[in-house]
């Protein structure tokens, strides 16, 4: 863990109680092992996770958390990468030098922000060819296929982020996480995580559950009664 200053202090691991976020009984839910790719700093129990897609030759079969179909709906938990310039008609993707650590060659990215909405207003950017940390100090270049069209802006909270499944918006819920882990932000601590996906046969508190959209819903075949997420 990385040492925040000089002053003595603890820093403490992460680690929330599943039984915050699920009501049922979790030794009944259908689950399984996965590994959470790095970047995406701390996720709580009952994250909406995504498996990445068949496409993305190097890390088909890892998981990232569920990204929003639509960026602008909760710009603070859209895991996925903001730009910081707009697109261009080119190949060249900016974002964060952290950022970019949730990405490695060979992913296919796909884009959305909040004024493209939905299957048929969300690109399929292909897959990442190289990775630019050293040109500017402030920001990398990820280099794609195909080109990030001009109508993805800032001003639309445009993104880009890893396809969970090969049709448009390209962004497919599969379960929620149960622990809290740390995958890591950044170049020397984005290492990923070993964790357990609940697949169904669980009630979750909907409060809770801070990335699970109606698209998800949707995806899981899941459905909410009062304060409850009921996965079947």
């Amino acid at each position: 863990m990385p040492n925040l200053s000089d002053t003595p202090q603890v820093l403490r691991g992460y680690q929330d109680d599943p039984k915050r976020v699920f009501y049922s009984d979790i030794q009944i839910a259908l689950t399984r092992e996965v590994f959470i790719v790095g970047g995406y700093g701390v996720l709580k129990p009952g994250t909406v996770l995504a498996e990445i897609s068949s496409e993305s030759s190097s890390r088909a079969g890892q998981y990232v958390p569920y990204s929003f179909e639509d960026p602008s709906s909760d710009i603070d938990n859209f895991h996925g990468a903001y730009l910081l310039a707009d697109g261009a008609d080119s190949t060249s993707v900016y974002v964060t030098q952290d950022d970019s650590y949730k990405f490695a060659v060979g992913d296919h990215l796909a884009v959305a922000d909040g004024t493209y909405y939905g299957d048929s207003n969300s690109d399929d950017l292909g897959a990442i060819t190289a990775i630019d940390r050293t040109t500017y100090t402030q920001m990398a270049v990820i280099t794609v296929t195909n080109n990030l069209v001009s109508d993805f802006t800032i001003a639309q909270n445009a993104a880009v982020y890893i396809q969970t499944t090969t049709s448009g918006p390209y962004t497919l819920a599969k379960g929620f996480l149960f622990g809290g882990v740390d995958t890591g932000i950044g170049e020397n601590y984005a290492q990923g995580a070993q964790s357990v996906i609940v697949l169904s046969n669980a009630m979750l508190y909907n409060g809770l559950v801070f990335n699970y959209d109606s698209e998800a819903q949707t995806d899981l075949g899941s459905s909410t009664s009062g304060q409850f997420i009921i996965l079947k």
